[in-house]
């Protein structure tokens, strides 16, 4: 019986792609244990996947300045706290440990830099889940290909290429590489995440990889959908209010509060955790806004909050946004980081959304914005155009992911 071993990046979105490819090993028999963070363990723990061990952690990880507004993915993970190489080697060869006593036939990373690492030294098949943007072909060339390309120069390849020498390791050429694998699969579709050349890192697309259990929707929730038929509803995420970059839900929030407490519409926000959600109510309460304005929920299943609203918000992730080509919902994006920002900019070029930069929203006419979206149908049609381009392509998801697992 083979055995699996699977790490994600922190957030619901990395998770909500990985638990599928999880929960297709594991009915094809394979053993899968994993390694991700405390938001996501509830899930991963209700679908009967394991920790890889409950002893590793990352906790003791120490971040450094924090900045929205990153150049490269090098520079984003130097100030996420993988700059301290010594750190990083220790929690490589922590984890390393508890590897070889597990000893799985693959390591699947969907951005989790410490397996990726581990991967190449032990030279266990490494089966990376992506995005464009962080694709050492990515079509644009560099991540903000909105600006002019910044001469800045930082050091974590280097470093890594350093360890990578001391373990008889092959270089790497570009940061990047480190997210690519014997298998590269990026679960989008061409048109949203544009590389070149996908061969050359043995690349797929599969299309939109989304964890949506609808069973799992919690009745009350529901409800709030189904109310205030002769009014728009609008359904906003903020995402963790407290991220890799800063509080970047709560500036969402808190925006959001302020411009829409006298939008007639219904308003449902969604914070992805209960712990956020308990925030955001106290929020609401020290703004003195009744609670009947707004509806604030943890979290709620894509397919009942995109499939019965027409707007959405969100802050740009990318599973956020490819839930718009699934249901066929325009956004209003305001994207709370570089990667974020890359995403809105794809999806307002598609015709699909319009975007607010982060340090433009105090100064936005918001309600001006969605107001645009709900009444130009040229957005909704856009959508249908790509929702119909997306099944010309016939992706098969998890299945097409299982399948070239099984040709390693």
């Amino acid at each position: 019986m083979k055995k699996v071993f699977l790490q994600f990046g922190s957030g619901l979105g990395p998770m909500s792609r990985s638990l599928p490819i999880a929960e297709g090993l594991q009915r094809e028999g394979y053993i899968v244990k994993y390694f991700g963070f405390e938001n996501a363990k509830p899930y991963m723990n209700k679908m009967g996947i394991e920790e890889l061990s409950e002893n590793f952690n990352i906790k003791d990880i120490k971040k450094g300045v924090q900045t929205p507004n990153w150049y490269c993915a090098e520079q984003f993970w130097e100030i996420i706290g993988y700059g301290n190489i010594e750190w990083v080697e220790k929690k490589v060869e922590e984890l390393i440990e508890y590897l070889r006593d597990f000893s799985p036939d693959f390591i699947i990373s969907d951005l989790g830099i410490l397996s990726c690492i581990a991967a190449r030294i032990m030279d266990i098949p490494l089966i990376a889940i992506t995005q464009s943007c962080y694709h050492p072909n990515i079509a644009f060339g560099r991540i903000r290909w909105w600006e002019e390309e910044q001469n800045l120069k930082f050091t974590l390849t280097e470093k890594l290429n350093n360890y990578f020498k001391k373990k008889g390791v092959p270089q790497l050429n570009s940061f990047e590489e480190i997210f690519t694998g014997r298998l590269t699969i990026i679960p989008s579709f061409p048109e949203f995440d544009p590389i070149n050349n996908p061969s050359e890192f043995n690349t797929y697309y599969v299309g939109p990889i989304l964890w949506d259990p609808l069973d799992m929707a919690k009745e009350e929730y529901i409800k709030l959908f189904n109310r205030n038929k002769n009014k728009p509803t609008i359904f906003c995420y903020t995402a963790r209010f407290c991220d890799n970059v800063g509080e970047s839900g709560i500036i969402i929030f808190k925006t959001l509060l302020s411009a829409l407490k006298e939008f007639d519409a219904n308003i449902i926000f969604s914070t992805g955790s209960d712990s956020d959600r308990k925030i955001a109510k106290e929020i609401l309460n020290s703004y003195g806004i009744d609670e009947e304005k707004f509806s604030i929920i943890d979290w709620v299943p894509m397919g009942i909050a995109y499939g019965n609203s027409d707007v959405v918000i969100h802050h740009g992730g990318h599973g956020s946004c490819l839930g718009q080509f699934l249901y066929e919902v325009p956004s209003l994006i305001i994207p709370t980081h570089t990667e974020r920002e890359y995403n809105a900019r794809i999806c307002t070029n598609m015709g699909v959304s319009k975007f607010i930069k982060r340090e433009d929203i105090e100064k936005a006419d918001i309600l001006a914005e969605i107001d645009e979206i709900l009444t130009n149908s040229s957005f909704k049609e856009r959508l249908h155009f790509w929702h119909a381009k997306l099944n010309e392509y016939e992706f098969t998801g998890v299945n097409k992911v299982l399948e070239l697992i099984q040709k390693l």
